[in-house]
């Protein structure tokens, strides 16, 4: 049997750092170890508890440095380290700044009790997740996926086209499974694509994917 998922949860409200806690009560694959409540609690705790992931939220107050920054000091000195920013704000720059400066990921506190299970697994496992909806909104809406396609047959690129379309539906925030239902195809197959598109490109994260992105005027 696996060990548990060791999870240290960051956040100043109390009611829901409890609440979270308690809904993962249990559970054999996710175990909530710690949490704190104010920025100068997270490294000794980090320290003292070596959890797997660290859940942070974003913003900790006026004159306190946001979940980004506290993240960032802490993949220094953890840098094997997987954090996830869990939190309220649907605000793209925060993604971009958040998966930019190394974060495993970003999700919305609205997130079923499953979906999180399933993302904490996912993270766990080295793989990144982002909120579909929030991502979504790096794309213009009224450009289809045929026609990013389109738009791309000419650029100069090392991707076939089957890679470029998992390309883009990574960049979209969909995971392996979604993308590998939409294409009918297996979360292997997906998988292998990911990891050939990544080292094509010379990528590591999906911010360094969307980057590249935009730079070859596909997105």
């Amino acid at each position: 049997m696996q060990d548990p998922i060791r999870v240290v949860l960051v956040d100043d409200h109390l009611s829901y750092v409890e609440g979270l806690t308690a809904l993962f009560e249990g559970d054999d694959r996710i175990r909530f170890v710690g949490s704190a409540h104010a920025p100068e609690e997270v490294f000794p705790l980090v320290e003292s508890l070596q959890p797997d992931v660290v859940l942070m939220d974003y913003s900790f107050g006026d004159d306190q440095p946001d979940g980004v920054e506290i993240s960032g000091r802490l993949l220094e000195s953890f840098p094997e380290l997987k954090i996830v920013l869990l939190t309220s704000y649907d605000d793209l720059p925060i993604v971009e700044s958040a998966l930019g400066n190394g974060l495993a990921g970003y999700l919305l506190k609205s997130r079923s009790r499953s979906d999180l299970k399933t993302a904490l697994q996912a993270v766990a496992a080295g793989f990144e997740v982002v909120e579909q909806g929030v991502l979504s909104g790096l794309f213009d809406r009224g450009l289809s996926l045929g026609s990013r396609m389109g738009a791309a047959a000419s650029a100069n690129h090392p991707l076939t086209p089957r890679e470029l379309e998992i390309a883009l539906l990574i960049a979209e925030g969909l995971s392996s499974q979604q993308i590998a239902q939409r294409l009918f195809r297996s979360t292997n197959t997906v998988d292998t694509h990911r990891k050939n598109i990544f080292a094509k490109l010379d990528v590591h994260n999906v911010a360094e994917l969307i980057h590249w992105l935009r730079s070859h005027e596909i997105i």
